[in-house]
């Protein structure tokens, strides 16, 4: 059997990341709109090209359609029985700007469709299919901070995208614990990558009806820069990340072989920061 990643949201930003990542594990299914693209190395042949060890699949679909996601990712499980699902990343999400007054009930639907159900029923589709691993797996839920129940991270204009990051992150708890009973060996990861920078972010920054307290807080944050957390801690000195960065995180919170339900937060995850200080150091004094 071939192993097998699926992502969702791999056409850009972080899941494009993700993507060129898994491909070094093994074969990839993108779920998204638009198709993910292999980087190709030196001497490939070309942006086409199925070099390499393993493939790159694309299903192309829209998230805010739960129910053509369930049928269409049946069809390509039926179509690809040497298949087998090792890991499975739930990284697309929607924003949904707006403050809560002026959302139509049609939005807000959208935005639970894309940001929770589609997640879920790509969960339970490839499960009832008895398409995960006999071994060890892992079903990942990329969530934010946003999500979190505090006045702080509370921002004017983005409720309806942190009510959704909330939502699935308590689902994944209880998912966590179905698969605690049900099928031990498929673990529920719940990993918050850090403040990305990406297309997303810049265009938050620049929406005008957005939480001035929002666009003062990440506009104050630098960007990483290599060499930033080897005396203080990422907690202390917050930083904008690259989404190379946080696809490095997001593969070290994966293949941890303690996994555990409990948030995976890239500020705070104080083993992963530990190694990176030690390579480099090392690599300062090779």
């Amino acid at each position: 059997m071939k192993r097998l990643t699926i992502i969702t949201g791999g056409s850009r930003g972080l899941g494009h990341c993700l993507v060129q990542a898994c491909l070094d594990i093994g074969d990839v299914l993108n779920v998204s709109r638009q198709p993910a693209r292999r980087i190709e190395s030196p001497g490939s042949a070309g942006p086409h090209s199925v070099a390499g060890p393993h493939r790159l699949h694309n299903l192309p679909l829209d998230l805010g359609h739960p129910s053509e996601v369930e049928q269409a990712l049946d069809v390509w499980l039926a179509a690809h029985p040497d298949h087998t699902v090792e890991t499975l990343i739930h990284n697309a999400a929607c924003l949904n700007l707006g403050w809560l007054t002026d959302i139509a009930p049609g939005d807000l639907a959208s935005a639970f469709a894309v940001n929770v159900f589609s997640p879920l029923a790509i969960t339970a589709r490839v499960f009832q299919a008895g398409r995960f691993a006999q071994r060890a797996c892992r079903v990942a839920y990329v969530i934010s901070s946003l999500a979190r129940h505090e006045a702080s991270l509370s921002f004017a204009g983005l409720g309806v995208y942190s009510a959704t990051k909330a939502a699935l992150s308590r689902l994944a708890l209880v998912q966590s614990r179905e698969f605690e009973l049900a099928a031990p060996h498929i673990k529920v990861l719940r990993i918050h990558p850090g403040i990305v920078d990406t297309e997303i972010q810049r265009e938050l920054r620049q929406q005008p009806t957005l939480d001035p307290a929002f666009v003062a807080k990440t506009a104050g944050l630098p960007p990483y820069r290599e060499g930033d957390w080897l005396d203080r801690a990422p907690s202390d000195a917050m930083r904008t990340i690259s989404a190379e960065l946080a696809a490095e995180f997001v593969m070290w919170a994966m293949r941890s072989p303690d996994a555990t339900s409990d948030e995976y937060d890239f500020y705070h995850s104080t083993p992963f920061h530990a190694a990176r200080r030690e390579r480099e150091i090392q690599g300062r004094h090779a």
